[in-house]
């Protein structure tokens, strides 16, 4: 299990935690195999609802690629088909162009991001289809708003 912790735990205190068994590469360089060797596009997303649905993604079988996790920002950055930039849902979810892995950063920031890691899942060989993480994303947002109405 790994724990996804907020970079700065005296503003806040969030962990993520991921129950799939992601392998880590420390460091943002080199980019993982597949991402070297082809065009792709980036979606950004906090942590939640974006841990959540990948490994959700995983649990039915769908192949998902290698993840960009920026603990301080508390976002992932995944990797999608680069035509993906251009459809509809690519335009409506945020997606940006290829290969722009930068973070958002304010006045507390400047420096940027350090610590950013790749979680990589057992098969890495796949860019992450867009329309399955978007299923994904509205099941697990169903999903906590009915856990929380029940409560």
């Amino acid at each position: 299990m790994i724990a996804v912790a907020d970079a700065a735990p005296a503003v806040r205190d969030v962990t993520s935690v991921t129950t799939y068994a992601w392998w880590v590469q420390l460091t943002e360089k080199p980019l993982p195999a597949p991402l070297a060797e082809r065009e792709w596009a980036v979606l950004p997303l906090g942590l939640q609802p974006g841990l959540p649905a990948l490994e959700a993604l995983l649990h039915d079988g769908e192949p998902v690629g290698p993840i960009l996790c920026c603990p301080r920002h508390r976002k992932l950055y995944v990797p999608v088909a680069a035509e993906s930039q251009r459809s509809l849902m690519g335009e409506r979810l945020g997606v940006r162009r290829g290969r722009d892995l930068s973070c958002p950063f304010d006045q507390r920031h400047r420096g940027g991001c350090d610590g950013r890691l790749w979680l990589l899942p057992a098969d890495p060989r796949h860019l992450t289809d867009l329309v399955a993480l978007a299923d994904r994303m509205v099941r697990v947002r169903s999903a906590r708003s009915v856990a929380a109405a029940c409560a």
